[in-house]
């Protein structure tokens, strides 16, 4: 059995938040979840050497291989209630949902929906795509939907996401719903002033412009969908080459409305932190689908937590015991933070506080 008084306190969380959870899976969770906090990686050899129980690292890994088999083992059961209690201090607030898509390993497609937080996010649900290549409509009403049914009552949403979010009939869902909507376009998009009228490229009205264009009431397609209002800039892609970046949306086309659009990137940095920032989830040498989402639960569990361990450093004002540098140039983000001040407390043979729930 663990010995691990680490262990011990964040079972005790667990059993206490995952109620319909067995109690075996309760065990073997909060042991990976345990040992990910102290590896920080996604290696099942890694993982596996630091799971705080007494028994070969062969055994350790068998186990954790059945983890990731067990098709029981479930974000419904054994994450939401954990990320929906730790939400709770949102009650009442503008909340900002992001839903964006990465490919990891150049083989494992993951449809992600997070909640932005402090510049970073938490993610809430994900799917493993059986496909290469954008998500479908059906799949991104699935995880939105699970998404917000984990937000506290009182909330009001704003749905981010980038063009591969573009289609009209989202656009429609999500405002069915009574939510806002920043969904991108691409500078290809037809936009017409009237729903009748002449429709030319974004990128043709953008032509000469050096600053943010706002188009407020248009109808986009040649389907003449709308009214809608646009925000476009130009921008680079990845690869230094300029284009048009813009969103649709029915909030005001505005500079309030573009600032609040930048919070879409927030996602990105969860991706960052699970691979080269973090967990280095392009280094798991899992091939199977399944089992690749699976391995996610235990990794979003430690996510939370030490994004949650690094809001406390800052709210407790320990953040230059760890992070160097004037306030505007802190190095760090919030799960950095969490990661630094464990590796601080482990110098003094401390082990980090077990905090599953976000301050504000």
């Amino acid at each position: 059995m663990p010995t691990s008084p680490l262990y011990d306190s964040i079972h005790q969380q667990m059993t206490d938040q995952l109620v319909d959870a067995l109690t075996s899976q309760l065990t073997t969770l909060a042991l990976i979840v345990v040992a990910v906090s102290q590896c920080v990686a996604a290696q099942l050899g890694r993982i596996a050497r630091a799971m705080p129980v007494d028994t070969t690292q062969s055994a350790k890994e068998q186990r954790l291989r059945r983890f990731l088999d067990n098709d029981r083992m479930t974000q419904e059961t054994h994450y939401h209630p954990i990320v929906r209690r730790a939400l709770q201090g949102l009650k009442g607030q503008r909340v900002h949902i992001l839903i964006d898509r990465v490919l990891i390993q150049n083989r494992h497609n993951i449809l992600v929906v997070s909640v932005g937080f402090r510049r970073r996010s938490i993610p809430l649900t994900w799917m493993a795509l059986d496909h290469r290549g954008p998500s479908g409509l059906e799949d991104q009403q699935t995880v939105l939907r699970d998404a917000l049914a984990l937000l506290p009552p009182g909330v009001r949403v704003s749905i981010h996401g980038d063009s591969e979010f573009r289609s009209q009939a989202l656009f429609a869902w999500v405002r069915g719903l009574g939510h806002d909507a920043l969904l991108g376009v691409t500078g290809r998009t037809l936009v017409a002033d009237t729903r009748d009228g002449k429709a030319t490229s974004l990128e043709s009205r953008m032509a000469g412009q050096t600053e943010v264009v706002y188009l407020n009431e248009v109808y986009l397609t040649e389907d003449g969908h709308g009214p809608v209002n646009v925000i476009a800039w130009w921008d680079k892609d990845p690869d230094g080459k300029i284009l048009v970046r813009a969103v649709m949306t029915n909030l005001p086309a505005n500079g309030r409305t573009y600032r609040l659009g930048k919070r879409r990137m927030w996602i990105e940095t969860v991706f960052r932190d699970w691979q080269s920032g973090g967990f280095h989830l392009d280094r798991s040498g899992l091939e199977d689908r399944q089992r690749f989402a699976r391995l996610l639960l235990p990794l979003v569990i430690a996510y939370l937590w030490f994004v949650a361990v690094g809001r406390w450093v800052v709210k407790r004002g320990y953040r230059k015991l760890v992070d160097d540098g004037p306030a505007r140039s802190w190095k760090y983000s919030l799960f950095q933070l969490g990661v630094a001040w464990k590796e601080r407390l482990a110098s003094f043979t401390q082990a980090i506080p077990v905090l599953l729930a976000l301050y504000l």
